[in-house]
């Protein structure tokens, strides 16, 4: 399975607004946590696992977000695609980054904060977790 982006909606009349992703299955979510980068054009990359999935979510500001699947995970080749997105806070379309990839993040505004849902728990995560350099893909 490839990366994919998961559309949201906003409907508006005269009361505000709903915000809405009715195409999101979250039935294998275990935890959820919060990234905030420093600063504007900040990268946090490259971060990947064999075994958990992962859900995203632009709370606030505008971010990048990459994604690329990892044939080696002790030696990565630096020619794999890249699959990327631009997503923020107006609409929330969710990215998708199965099993078996690396993602990382570029903050467009001052202000990104992104909501990241993981398909395992803590424990799991760290003993599933792979770091790459941030030069080796392009965010």
């Amino acid at each position: 399975m490839k990366p994919i982006l998961i559309i949201g909606g906003i409907s508006k009349d005269n009361r505000g607004s709903v915000s809405f992703n009715n195409n999101l299955d979250l039935k294998h979510v275990k935890r959820f946590y919060i990234v905030k980068n420093k600063k504007k054009n900040f990268v946090r990359a490259w971060h990947g696992h064999k075994i958990e999935a992962k859900y995203i979510l632009c709370l606030q500001g505008k971010a990048k977000i990459s994604a690329v699947k990892i044939n080696n995970f002790q030696n990565p080749s630096r020619k794999t695609k890249v699959y990327s997105w631009i997503i923020d806070n107006k609409i929330p379309n969710v990215i998708y980054i199965p099993p078996g990839y690396a993602n990382g993040s570029k903050s467009l505004s001052k202000d990104m904060k992104l909501m990241v849902l993981s398909t395992t728990s803590l424990k799991k995560s760290l003993k599933d977790d792979y770091r790459f350099p941030k030069e080796i893909w392009k965010i």
